[in-house]
């Protein structure tokens, strides 16, 4: 599925939910960024540091897993393409371990069809930082902070 620059893919999208809106940070929100590109990786966190995020990082999908165990992570934001375990990989793992909305960046235009329904949103790197901004803000206002706590998976 080819995306145009910038475009964002939501989750449910077929049914017509609208993904798009601009809402404030919910500023209790930890959010985990994980990119192999360290530079991608240092701008995103300081971009989401700036409106008030915590974000803690990881350079690799395996530090990323021993992050989610350890904290309390509220959102993901991850890389499509890594090396060891791609994004979608990466997203199953998280999820079957507590459900939070998760967004994924590719710098590719095309994306495998399976994946549509693993992410919530998917955004192109080359997306405005405004887009992926208000796509955090929104899946936070969805996933408010009691429920993301209560649905909790224990192994």
């Amino acid at each position: 599925m080819a995306l145009e620059p910038g475009v964002a893919r939501c989750r449910g999208s077929r049914s017509k939910r609208k993904c798009a809106g601009s809402v404030m940070p919910n500023a209790d929100a930890t959010i985990l960024c994980v990119d192999d590109e360290p530079n991608q990786l240092t701008l995103r966190k300081l971009m989401l540091e700036q409106v008030g995020y915590r974000v803690l990082t990881a350079e690799s999908p395996a530090r990323a897993i021993e992050i989610f165990r350890s904290d309390s992570i509220d959102l993901v934001v991850l890389d499509y393409f890594m090396p060891g375990m791609n994004g979608l990989s990466l997203a199953r793992e998280l999820l079957r371990q507590k459900k939070l909305p998760i967004v994924v960046l590719s710098g590719y235009a095309e994306l495998p069809g399976e994946s549509m329904g693993t992410a919530d949103v998917w955004i192109t790197k080359g997306a405005p930082p405004s887009e992926l901004l208000n796509k955090l803000a929104e899946l936070l206002s969805r996933y408010p902070s009691k429920d993301r706590q209560d649905d909790d998976i224990s192994n």
